[in-house]
């Protein structure tokens, strides 16, 4: 939910945030590199409205809006749900877009039960969903959650952990998250599932959602930010 912040907010310029995206970039930071790339590639008139757009605290409401469109969380059909990829504000100059992603390794089983049966077959997997906040095409954040589990080739046995990360190219934007919880949901569903509470402040607007993925044997399942 969206609160007016106290504090003032600085905003940036073309040549300012060039300059903050370098500085990220030389201390290490792998990601602002993309960003950087994908800003210089930008005509100077982009750029000019690029900034206009992230400097406006609308971007921090915008982010509050799309992220609050659903009323009953706690009630959502995982089995049917189908997650959001992509949403667009200022005439798709401004996106959110979701990403996910899953690997996986056969491994050979390791406890006294598994061995019991040497007909089944065990993997390990790992899945994760992010957002990302893009303005021209430039990523300037993105929220990321994932769980790391192990199947048989018909469930989800055990749920190793969860774990969340944020990256976050807005100079005047802060974002963190409280712990990630992780479980194993309730039959016919079975999925291996972690959650985490994101805060962040953009502009002047506070906001909170949740995020969380869900997967099974066969992948990724399901996520969202609300």
């Amino acid at each position: 939910m969206p609160t007016a912040a106290s504090a003032d907010d600085t905003g940036t310029t073309p040549e300012a945030y060039e300059s903050y995206l370098v500085e990220q970039v030389e201390l290490g930071d792998s990601g602002a590199q993309e960003t950087l790339d994908q800003y210089q590639a930008l005509s100077d008139g982009d750029k000019e409205e690029f900034v206009t757009l992230l400097n406006d605290p609308q971007r921090g409401q915008e982010i509050a809006d799309l992220i609050s469109d659903v009323s009953d969380i706690d009630n959502i059909d995982e089995e049917n749900y189908e997650t959001d990829l992509r949403k667009e504000t200022e005439g798709g100059k401004v996106v959110l877009e979701a990403t996910l992603g899953v690997e996986e390794t056969e491994t050979p089983p390791s406890t006294e039960e598994e061995l019991s049966d040497p007909s089944a077959r065990y993997y390990d997997r790992s899945a994760w969903y992010s957002v990302s906040d893009t303005i021209f095409g430039v990523k300037v954040t993105t929220v990321k959650i994932g769980i790391n589990y192990r199947t048989t080739k018909t469930r989800v046995v055990k749920v190793y952990s969860g774990w969340a990360s944020h990256r976050n190219y807005v100079p005047f934007a802060d974002f963190s998250h409280g712990p990630v919880k992780e479980w194993i949901s309730a039959d016919p569903a079975n999925n291996a599932t972690a959650e985490t509470v994101w805060q962040g402040e953009w502009a002047g607007v506070d906001w909170d959602a949740r995020e969380r993925i869900w997967a099974d044997q066969s992948g990724f399942k399901g996520g969202y930010l609300k």
